[in-house]
């Protein structure tokens, strides 16, 4: 690697579960607002219908909204880009960073959010981690990220090369104190 690079800038791999939970996932809410719009409904209960199909339409655009694009990173900052904002992560703020094995998120319970539509995103829990916010698309290449009051999960497919850039910024930043 580089390491004169300002920057790394990282797409998010989609593993082969996550599309097929997404696409399956799709198919299943888009047939059901399509029936729900195709059904008679009687006069008093258009309300449900109306109801229903915003519910499917949010679930698919906030699942959307807050699906990771892309991974970067810079000598101030890990940025992980989403259609709704960014979440970003000053590199000052970073006390460990290392990388994580499925079996190491494998007893996590989803405590908010999506467990496998546009990825596992959202905030997780389990007996080794504790409490922690997770945007993976590829459960097989994971990164840990802990702050002075967070901790995150993110794939990442260049796992090592990311790592390596972090910990060469975190050196910069420390000896520059």
């Amino acid at each position: 690697m580089d390491t004169e690079n300002k920057n790394i800038s990282i797409p998010f791999h989609w593993s082969g579960s996550v599309c097929a939970i997404t696409i399956v996932t799709l198919i299943v809410l888009i047939g059901t607002g399509f029936y729900l719009e195709t059904k008679i409904w009687p006069e008093g209960m258009l309300w449900l219908k109306y109801l229903l199909i915003t519910v499917i339409s949010g679930t698919i655009l906030i699942g959307l909204g807050y699906m990771p694009i892309r991974l970067k990173a810079s000598n101030e900052k890990i940025t992980v880009s989403r259609l709704f904002g960014s979440l970003t992560i000053p590199v000052d703020e970073i006390m460990e960073a290392g990388i994580l094995l499925k079996t190491d998120i494998s007893d996590s319970i989803r405590l908010f959010g999506s467990g496998g539509l546009f990825g596992f995103l959202g905030l997780f829990r389990n007996t080794c981690l504790g409490q922690y916010t997770m945007y993976a698309t590829d459960l097989n290449h994971l990164l840990f990220i802990r702050t002075r009051n967070r901790k995150y999960v993110f794939s990442c497919s260049r796992s090592e090369e990311l790592l390596e850039f972090i910990d060469l910024r975190l050196k910069q930043h420390n000896g520059a104190k």
